[in-house]
C-alpha cells in the first residue's frame, strides 16, 4: 500500500479521532443516565424498606438496609468510573484534535473541569476535593449524608431488634462482623480508587503517550 500524502493522512487522523470522541461522549452521557437512574431507584427501594419495617411483622427487613445502602453507594460509584474513563479519553482527544487543527476549537473538556470535576484529579466519587462548590460535588455531599444517616438509623434499629431475632435464628449473631467487613471493604476500595487516583493517572499516561497531550493528575 503506498504511503498516504500529508493531506490525506491528516484528514484520516481527524476522522478517526472524531469517531472516538463521539464514542466517548456517548459513553459519558450513557453512564450519567445510568448513574442517576440507579441513584433514584435505590432511594425508592430504601424508602420502601423503611416503610415495611414500620410494620411489626416485617420489622426484620431493616436488617438488610445497612448492607443495601453500602451496595447502592458502591454501585453508583462504579457507574461513575466509566464517566471518568470517558472524560479522560475525551479530553485527550479534544486536545489532540485542537493540536492538529492549530486552533482551540474544542473546549468542552475545559468547561467540564470547572463545572463538573477535574480529571484526573483528587476526588471522592463525584466530590471534587479541589473545588467542592460545584453542583455535582454538593449533590454528592447531600446524597452521601443522606445515605450515612439512613445507614446509622437502620443500624440502630437493627441493634434494638437483633437480640430477640437472633434467639430464634442464631446465624444472626454474625450480623455485626459481616456488616463491618462489608462496609470497610467497600470504603477502602473507594478510597484507593478515587483518593489514590492511580487508575486515573494510569489512563491519563496512556493518553499522554499516545497523543502528546499533558493531562495533569
Amino acid at each position: 500500500m503506498p504511503p498516504l500524502n500529508p493531506d490525506t493522512l491528516a484528514d484520516t487522523q481527524l476522522r478517526v479521532l472524531q469517531a472516538q470522541l463521539e464514542r466517548m461522549r456517548g459513553m459519558h452521557y450513557g453512564y450519567y443516565v445510568q448513574f442517576f437512574q440507579a441513584n433514584h431507584l435505590y432511594t425508592v427501594l430504601a424508602l420502601v424498606n423503611i416503610t415495611l419495617a414500620l410494620f411489626y411483622p416485617l420489622r426484620a427487613v431493616v436488617l438488610v438496609l445497612p448492607f443495601f445502602i453500602v451496595y447502592a453507594g458502591f454501585f453508583c460509584a462504579y457507574l461513575l468510573t466509566y464517566n471518568l474513563f470517558a472524560r479522560i479519553y475525551a479530553t485527550g482527544l479534544e486536545k489532540k484534535i485542537n493540536s492538529l487543527l492549530g486552533a482551540e476549537l474544542l473546549v468542552a473538556h475545559k468547561m467540564e473541569d470547572i463545572y463538573i470535576y477535574r480529571t484526573p484529579g483528587i476526588k471522592f466519587v463525584a466530590l471534587d476535593l479541589t473545588q467542592p462548590w460545584t453542583a455535582i460535588s454538593a449533590s454528592t455531599i447531600s446524597v452521601t449524608a443522606g445515605g450515612i444517616l439512613t445507614y446509622l438509623l437502620a443500624g440502630y434499629r437493627a441493634y434494638q431488634i437483633l437480640p430477640a431475632l437472633a434467639a430464634h435464628f442464631p446465624p444472626l449473631l454474625l450480623y455485626w462482623p459481616l456488616l463491618v467487613v462489608w462496609t470497610l471493604g467497600h470504603l477502602f476500595w473507594l478510597l484507593w480508587f478515587f483518593i489514590g487516583g492511580k487508575p486515573e493517572k494510569d489512563i491519563a499516561k496512556i493518553v499522554n503517550d499516545a497523543y502528546g497531550t499533558k493531562l495533569q493528575s
